[in-house]
């Protein structure tokens, strides 16, 4: 795989700037498991949690996720507690301010964790599911070890992960029929129409267009106003609407395919996992780390520093 030299795009479709000067953090252990069930890789996380030393967080690419892994270390006796976006805001701040303490050793949790965590002796981030990016991956794993002593960032990796994430990126296509049909109701109000006004005119779910007007959005071919209501921009034609929607949305499909495939390059890497990891953020550390799976395997001892 080669690194295009291309700014990232967001899911939203915005340019991101690259990581700025990643830094190394040596002290880490990176490392992948890899496996062929789902009942397989579930066990390995539990029991690399329950003797890994803590406090540590397990990264999940659900809410649904993230509830069953901090039920079943609870049932071998490990206090844990989830974190994810469905809770209410003074629900995460609790379990978050819960962590930040050391009054429970262990959060299972979806990327909306980390933020704003700062806490040094985080021994372990363990990844049960694949990150969106290399990008995100490289942060979330960052949260660890930050005292400068040993700590360790295992991802715990199925090749059907990556299929099965592309197929989600897939799924939530909204067809051009359904666009048009918002835009032309859009278009037929002289002012701003409100939701409820455009779900009865469309006969549309209120979350379908809910969906809808935010591709709208992002093409730039509708806002939302201070009130509420929804403002078809001036200029644009249905059917330009409509196609202008669906190609930003395959756009944001193909980006989140391409950062699945560099998560699956990094995996499934025989190199040194460092020196590919940070090669690919726009460091030019070539290895050998001495501080990987593959450089362990492999006998290989830290590369000196002139």
């Amino acid at each position: 795989m080669t690194n295009s030299k291309q700014d990232p795009i967001d899911i939203a479709g915005a340019v991101m700037k690259p990581l700025q000067s990643p830094v190394d953090r040596p002290n880490i252990s990176l490392r992948v498991d890899t496996f062929s069930t789902r009942e397989e890789k579930h066990d390995a996380v539990l029991r690399r949690v329950e003797y890994a030393d803590k406090p540590g967080i397990v990264y999940v690419a659900t809410h649904r996720n993230a509830e069953t892994i901090a039920a079943d270390l609870q049932q071998v006796g490990i206090e844990a507690v989830f974190f994810h976006g469905g809770l209410k805001a003074k629900e995460r701040e609790e379990i978050q301010d819960r962590f930040m303490r050391g009054d429970v050793p262990v959060v299972a949790a979806t990327s909306a964790f980390g933020m704003a965590v700062d806490k040094p002796d985080i021994r372990f981030v363990y990844h049960a599911d694949v990150s969106e990016s290399l990008e995100s991956y490289y942060q979330e794993i960052g949260l660890a070890g930050r005292d400068n002593k040993p700590a360790e960032a295992v991802l715990f990796y199925r090749p059907q992960d990556i299929s099965s994430q592309q197929y989600k990126t897939g799924a939530g296509n909204v067809d051009t029929r359904a666009l048009e049909s918002v835009a032309q109701a859009l278009a037929h109000h002289r002012r701003a129409a409100s939701r409820d006004d455009l779900t009865r005119e469309t006969s549309l779910s209120a979350r379908k267009l809910t969906t809808i007007v935010h591709k709208l959005e992002e093409a730039g071919a509708a806002r939302q106003l201070s009130s509420g209501k929804i403002k078809v921009a001036t200029g644009h034609s249905i059917a330009g609407i409509a196609e202008a929607a669906a190609s930003q949305q395959k756009q944001q499909q193909d980006v989140r395919k391409r950062r699945l495939e560099q998560m699956r390059a990094y995996a499934e890497c025989r190199t040194c996992r460092r020196a590919y990891l940070l090669r690919y953020l726009g460091d030019d550390f070539s290895g050998p780390c001495g501080n990987c799976d593959r450089c362990e395997r492999a006998g290989a001892k830290p590369a000196k520093v002139a």
